[in-house]
């Protein structure tokens, strides 16, 4: 085993690490950011996510700010400058956010009673609100949302390039920006790149998530398949060089997400029918149902095991951090204190009150998206692209088993979550009326969509009922 993304690159913490390449491209992805039309705003954030490794920041009175930090900085004067924020409409997925950040920083804080604690803390809600938020303004409609994944879909082939690079040579290109090895690691004989990437798992994770979303648009934009199709071998290529069974799960839990699609308006009863065969597997295995955790490995060396014990000592040791957190989890005999479980580092940095709130937003997030197909039921490519998100959040839910979120890959966090949510909210707010889906009522709420543009043209529109 070895240590994670984020205690690999606590070393650089507090320290100002800043290559000359490293500051062209904060103030040239940042000059970009403020001067494009707003479709465009979020393409340099993904460029200074794949390019620049995680050790470059600007450390100002203790404040660490690393390029992902500064580019929120930068998306901000741009939203205020521009007055972008006036186009905002709040929803309760906002607030679930708002309430995560405070009782997540307020909580640390008390559990560990420090100032270097709450610093830390307020690090990461800035993250947490001011990239969300970002994305929520940002991206309004169709069209920013169809343009942002073009950007991903197109960055997506340069970093296939420095991966299959790093695979042949043994070698990381992005070595010299500190943060990652320069000899790339090896586990069971195979190397595991990752690129700018603070981790192989996370970079794998990174794209396992864009996944479902570049290949919808095999249905959205007809004449750029040829892309599509590119992009998506590009992500396949990176999950496979960064040898990792996490990633691979992501891939494998998307193309299980896709394939419900046929099922999508029987969801309630494939949810219960799961939960029902969890519960009686729990009851006839002899070992607790997580434990099949420890039996998954899609390549060699995986720590199928440890994930398990950490699941395991989570819930038989509830009572130690039910309500702040714990300090000290080294009586749990997990490896090296490694919590590679989202979950599980949600409960024990914030309590009981910190992981329900990651959960109710999860909650939210898929509710939205379940409103918006509703809303798109008339449009079969808008459909598909709506069911995309709803996979890529089901593959985020995956990954949060094997890994904890750190570095750049935050970044397809809180932009998968903006995308639910703003979708389903421009769509209603335009109080458009669309053709409604099969046997529902014109007057029905569901028939107030205002699905927006579909590829460039007006979807469908009548008279609104009064």
């Amino acid at each position: 085993m070895e240590t994670t993304g984020q205690q690999f690159v606590q070393e650089y913490h507090g320290v100002t690490t800043l290559h000359p390449l490293g500051l062209v491209m904060a103030l040239g992805c940042g000059l970009a950011l403020v001067a494009v039309p707003r479709r465009y705003a979020i393409w340099p954030m993904i460029v200074m996510a794949c390019f620049v490794a995680p050790a470059q920041r600007i450390v100002i009175l203790g404040l660490d700010f690393n390029m992902l930090r500064v580019m929120v900085l930068w998306a901000w004067l741009r939203i205020l400058g521009h007055e972008e924020w006036r186009a905002f409409r709040w929803q309760p997925l906002d607030s679930l956010l708002i309430a995560w950040a405070v009782v997540q920083t307020v909580n640390y804080t008390l559990l560990m009673g420090s100032s270097a604690a709450f610093v830390n803390r307020l690090g990461v809600s800035f993250d947490a609100v001011g990239m969300y938020f970002a994305f929520r303004c940002l991206l309004r409609n169709w069209d920013d949302y169809h343009t942002t994944v073009l950007g991903l879909a197109i960055v997506a082939l340069p970093v296939m390039a420095a991966f299959i690079v790093e695979e042949m040579t043994s070698r990381n290109l992005f070595a010299f920006f500190g943060g990652v090895p320069e000899i790339t690691r090896e586990r069971e004989g195979r190397l595991r790149c990752q690129g700018a990437f603070a981790h192989p798992i996370l970079a794998g994770c990174f794209w396992a998530v864009v996944l479902p979303l570049i290949a919808a648009r095999w249905w959205t934009h007809p004449a750029g398949r040829t892309l599509t199709v590119l992009s998506v071998l590009a992500c396949l290529v990176i999950v496979v060089c960064c040898a990792s069974s996490t990633p691979v799960g992501g891939v494998v839990a998307g193309l299980v997400g896709a394939a419900f699609f046929g099922l999508r308006r029987h969801m309630r009863t494939v949810r219960w029918a799961t939960v029902l065969t969890l519960v009686g597997l729990h009851l006839v295995m002899n070992a607790p149902v997580w434990h099949l955790i420890s039996r998954i490995s899609a390549v060699g060396g995986s720590t199928g095991w440890h994930r398990y014990n950490i699941i395991n000592q989570a819930i038989n040791r509830v009572g130690e951090w039910w309500l702040l957190g714990t300090r000290n989890i080294t009586h749990w005999h997990i490896w090296a204190n490694d919590i590679t479980n989202q979950y599980v580092a949600e409960a024990i940095t914030g309590g009981i009150w910190k992981l329900g709130l990651l959960i109710a937003i999860i909650v939210l997030a898929f509710r939205a998206t379940g409103q918006l197909l509703r809303m798109v039921e008339h449009d079969r490519p808008l459909l598909i692209t709506t069911w995309a998100i709803g996979v890529s959040l089901f593959v985020h839910c995956t990954n949060f088993i094997g890994i904890t979120y750190t570095g750049q890959i935050i970044l397809v966090w809180y932009l998968s979550l903006a995308m639910a949510g703003s979708l389903r909210m421009s769509s209603q707010v335009q109080g458009r009326t669309v053709c409604p889906p099969r046997g529902v009522c014109p007057r029905h709420p569901l028939a107030i969509a205002g699905a927006g543009d579909r590829l460039g043209r007006s979807a469908p529109i009548h008279p609104s009922p009064r």
